[in-house]
C-alpha cells in the first residue's frame, strides 16, 4: 500500500507549481559537518572539537544530507541554520512530496537511534541514517540549542510503524543531575517534548490524529499526551518547506559539569524504508557559549531620543544579564576609565558602584547613574565605563567598555507678554490677555498658571481686584522658570442690596422698596418680571413666598441681580364643632376647631363669649346662627358662621318580652328614657282589659294581674309622653310574657 501511494503522488507532484521560500546549500563547506557545526551552530564564545568522549579525532566526511538553509520567511520557527534530511540531498525539504526524494537506502545499525525506536513502541530497521558530531568542554553549567524537526511522513502515516527517527546524544560526566561512575561517562537524549523524557517524533508530536495508513493505539503508545500536544504541530502550505508538516522550535537543553569534557552527537534516520524522508533544522548560533549580555539605555523615560547624555535628565543604565552560570555568584566590577574620560565622578554624573553583583539564579542586574547639570556651557565630555574581566570556576569573561559623551540640555527660557496698553483696569471683571511664549526648552516642556492651575499657556484673564499673575514652565529634565504680570484695579465700591422683607396678611397689598447703593454711576434698576422701573411698587403676593426680581447695572457693566421678598404669614383657619346635651334640654356644648390662632370670639344671638370652649343654655329649640371669629399671631383674621340646630331630645327603651319566672333573669318589665316630664302606660289582654297601668316610670312589673300571674302570650300596650313645652306623644306596641 505504501508503495502505491508513493506512485500516486510521484504522478501528481509535478501539478505544484509553487515554489517554497527556503534556500538550502550544499556546496563547498555546506557539506562539512564538523565546520557547519563549529561555525553555524557554535557561537564564537564556545569552542569545540572534532574529537570523540574519548578524545581521538573523528573522521566525518562531507555529505550532501546537510546543507545551510534560510528560511526567508518569519512564519518557519527558525530562520537559518543546518538541516540534516535522511535523504540523498538536503534540498529534498524543498522537492515535491510526498513521499519526496528517496535516501540511498543504506541500511545501518545504531544502538542510540534504535532505543528511540523502542522509547516511542515501534521497531524497524534504519536507513540513511546522517550525523554531526563533535566534543567541547562546558564552559557553564547548562547547554541550550534550538531545532525543529519535520517529516513527509505526515499526515498519511501518522501513528504507524512508519516513524523515522532522530536524536540528540550528548555524553559527559554529568548530565541533569546524575553523575557518571569513575572514568565512565553517561549519555541522554535531549531531543525530546518540553517537560517529559518522551523523544519527538511523527508518532508523539502531529495534528492529534491518525492519518489514513495509521492506527490511534501507535499514537496513544509513544506518547500518551499526542493530542494535547498537537498544539507543537504546523501543518504546511509549501510556501515555505515542501515538509507537510513540522513542529514548533523546541530548546534542546542540559544541565552539565562545568569544565567537563563533553561530546554530542545529533543523528537522524528513516525507519523501515528510504521513503517518506524526515529533516531536523539547527538553529544558527543557538549553541552559545556563556557571555554576559548588554543593554544599554540614555535617558530613560525621556521624551526624545538621544544617544547622547543630557545633562539634569532622566537617568541612564546598563542592564548586564546571563543565561548561564546561573548557579554561582557573579561579581563583575566596574570603574570609570579616568584616562579616556573627561568627564569627573561625584561631579559630572553620580558615583558609580565599584561591582555589580549576580546572585546565585539572577539572571539580570541594573547599574543606573544620572548626569548632573552643572550650569556650565561647554564642550561635550566623554565618558568611558569598564566593565572588568569577570573571573568565575568555569569561564573568564572579557573586558567590556560602555562609551559615552555628556551633553548640555538646552536652556529653559520663555517671554510672558501683557497684550494691554496699560497694566491697570477701570471696572473689576475687565478682561486682559496674557501670551506666554516658550524660546527654547530640553525634549518637551509644559507649565501652569499658578492662580487656578490652568495649562493653556496664553489666555484670558479677569481682573477683579489688585493681583498678581504667574506662569511657572518646566521641561521634562527639571528647569523651572517663574513669569509674573501684576495688575491694578481702580477703585471700586462693589454694590449692595439692603434686602426690603414686606410681610402681609394673605390677601393684602405688599409695598415694595428695594434700596441699594454702591458700583459706579449711573445705576439702572429693572423689576425682571415685568421690565419696570417703578420703585417702589405695590403687588398682590402670589405665592406663600414671593420673590420678585430685579436687576441694578452700573457704569462697569456689573450687574446686581436680586429680589425683594413679600411673605404671605399663615392664615388662621376658623372651625368648630357643637354637640346638644341628651341630659339638659336647650344645653349646647361648643369646641374650637381652628387653626394658627391664639384668640377666639363666638356671637351666639346677642350674646358675645371669648375663648376656646364653653356651654349655652337656649332659651328654647330652633336653628340659630353662631359665629366664631379667630386671630392668628400676626394678626390675621379668620371666621366661620354654622348654623346650629337646638333641639329637645328624648329617648324612650320599651323591652318587646320579659320573663317573670323568678329565675332573677329579666323577671320585671321596665321602661327607661330620658328628656320626658311624664307618662301614662297600659297593658291590655287579648279582651282589651287593661291589666297593668303605671305613671310612674321607675315602676317595674312583675307580670301578675289582681295578685295572680298572667299566662305566656302576647298583650298589647300603649304610652302617653308628656314632653317639655306642653307636647304629648303617643307610642303603641306588643309586648311577650315567656315561662
Amino acid at each position: 500500500m505504501r508503495k502505491f501511494l508513493l506512485a500516486i503522488v510521484l504522478c501528481t507532484a509535478g501539478l505544484l507549481t509553487a515554489q517554497p521560500s527556503m534556500t538550502v546549500s550544499t556546496n563547498g563547506t555546506h557539506k562539512n559537518p564538523y565546520w557547519m557545526a563549529s561555525n553555524v551552530l557554535v557561537d564564537s564564545n564556545l569552542s569545540v572539537f572534532n574529537m570523540g568522549q574519548n578524545g581521538f579525532n573523528l573522521t566525518q566526511p562531507n555529505t550532501t544530507q546537510i546543507g545551510y538553509f534560510q528560511a526567508n520567511d518569519t512564519a518557519f520557527p527558525i530562520q537559518s541554520g543546518i538541516v540534516m534530511v535522511a535523504a540523498q540531498n538536503a534540498n529534498a525539504v524543498l522537492q515535491p512530496g510526498p513521499p519526496g526524494p528517496n535516501g540511498n537506502g543504506n541500511t545501518v545499525t545504531d544502538s542510540e537511534l534504535s532505543s528511540v525506536i523502542s522509547a516511542i513502541g515501534t521497531s524497524g530497521s534504519l536507513y540513511d541514517m546522517v550525523t554531526i558530531q563533535f566534543s567541547f568542554i562546558a564552559q557553564s553549567d547548562s547547554i541550550a540549542f534550538n531545532y525543529c524537526f519535520g517529516s513527509f511522513e505526515y499526515p498519511g502515516y501518522t501513528c504507524s510503524l512508519y516513524n523515522d527517527v532522530f536524536g540528540f546524544f550528548l555524553e559527559g560526566p554529568f548530565i541533569d543531575g546524575v553523575t557518571a561512575p569513575v572514568n565512565g561517562s553517561i549519555v541522554k537524549n535531549i531531543a525530546t517534548i518540553p517537560g517529559s523524557s518522551i523523544p519527538i517524533a511523527v508518532n508523539t508530536i502531529n495534528a492529534g490524529s491518525p492519518g489514513s495508513y495509521g492506527t490511534a493505539s501507535y499514537c496513544s503508545t509513544a506518547n500518551p499526551n499526542y493530542v494535547a500536544n498537537s498544539v507543537y504541530f504546523n501543518t504546511s502550505n509549501g510556501s515555505i518547506t515542501t515538509l507537510p508538516g513540522y513542529t514548533d522550535k523546541f530548546t534542546a537543553k542540559a544541565e552539565v559539569q562545568c569544565g567537563g569534557w563533553y561530546t554530542i552527537r545529533l543523528k537522524l534516520a528513516n525507519v523501515m524504508d528510504a521513503a517518506y524522508t524526515s529533516a531536523v533544522f539547527l538553529e544558527e548560533k543557538s549553541l552559545k557559549g556563556p557571555e554576559i549580555a548588554f543593554t544599554q539605555n540614555t535617558n530613560v523615560g525621556n521624551s526624545f531620543t538621544d544617544s547622547l547624555l543630557v545633562e539634569g535628565c532622566n537617568k541612564n543604565e546598563i542592564i548586564f544579564s546571563r543565561s548561564a552560570n546561573l548557579g554561582i555568584e557573579m561579581k563583575i566590577p566596574i570603574y570609570v576609565d579616568t584616562v579616556l574620560s573627561t568627564a569627573v565622578e561625584g561631579v559630572d554624573f553620580s558615583m558609580l558602584p565599584d561591582t555589580i553583583t549576580l546572585d546565585p539564579y539572577e539572571t539580570a542586574d541594573t547599574l543606573e547613574f544620572w548626569v548632573y547639570d552643572d550650569n556650565v556651557a561647554e564642550a561635550n565630555e566623554a565618558l568611558v565605563i569598564v566593565q572588568d574581566y569577570v573571573y568565575t570556576d568555569c569561564y573568564n569573561y572579557p573586558v567590556h567598555r560602555f562609551e559615552y559623551y555628556l551633553r548640555d540640555k538646552d536652556t529653559l527660557n520663555g517671554t510672558l507678554t501683557l497684550n494691554a496698553p496699560k497694566d491697570t483696569v477701570n471696572c473689576p471683571g475687565d478682561s486682559v490677555e496674557l501670551i506666554m511664549t516658550n524660546i527654547t526648552y530640553e525634549g518637551s516642556y509644559d507649565g501652569f498658571w499658578l492662580n487656578d492651575s490652568a495649562f493653556v499657556p496664553s489666555r484670558w484673564v479677569q481682573v477683579d481686584g489688585d493681583t498678581t499673575f504667574t506662569y511657572i514652565m518646566f521641561d521634562e529634565c527639571g528647569d523651572t522658570m517663574i513669569f509674573e504680570q501684576n495688575m491694578y484695579l481702580k477703585p471700586y465700591e462693589p454694590m449692595v442690596y439692603e434686602q426690603d422683607t414686606i410681610r402681609v396678611c394673605p390677601g393684602d397689598s405688599a409695598w415694595l422698596s428695594p434700596v441699594y447703593y454702591g458700583g459706579q454711576d449711573p445705576l439702572t434698576f429693572y423689576w425682571l418680571d415685568n421690565l419696570t422701573q417703578n420703585n417702589p411698587r405695590s403687588i398682590l403676593p402670589w405665592t406663600d413666598t414671593t420673590y420678585v426680581p430685579f436687576s441694578v447695572s452700573d457704569g462697569c457693566q456689573v450687574l446686581l441681580i436680586d429680589s425683594a421678598l413679600a411673605i404671605n404669614m399663615p392664615k388662621p383657619t376658623a372651625g368648630f364643632n357643637y354637640m346638644n346635651d341628651p341630659y339638659v334640654p336647650l344645653r349646647v356644648s361648643f369646641d374650637e376647631k381652628a387653626q394658627n390662632e391664639v384668640s377666639w370670639t363666638w356671637y351666639l344671638d346677642s350674646t358675645v363669649i371669648t375663648g376656646e370652649s364653653f356651654e349655652f343654655d337656649f332659651s328654647r329649640p330652633g336653628d340659630y346662627e353662631v359665629t366664631q371669629v379667630v386671630i392668628s399671631d400676626f394678626g390675621c383674621i379668620d371666621s366661620i358662621t354654622l348654623i346650629v340646630a337646638v333641639e329637645t331630645d328624648f329617648y324612650l327603651y320599651i323591652p318587646t318580652a320579659f320573663s317573670p319566672n323568678n329565675d332573677g333573669v329579666n323577671d320585671c318589665y321596665e321602661i327607661k328614657g330620658v328628656g320626658f316630664e311624664a307618662i301614662d302606660f297600659q297593658v291590655y289582654d287579648r279582651w282589651g282589659n287593661v291589666v297593668y297601668a303605671s305613671t310612674d316610670e321607675n315602676d317595674c312589673w312583675d307580670g301578675t294581674f289582681n295578685g295572680g300571674a298572667l299566662p305566656t302570650g302576647a298583650y298589647s300596650w300603649k304610652l302617653l309622653v308628656r314632653l317639655p313645652f306642653d307636647e304629648i306623644a303617643m307610642k303603641e306596641g306588643i309586648l311577650t310574657i315567656l315561662k
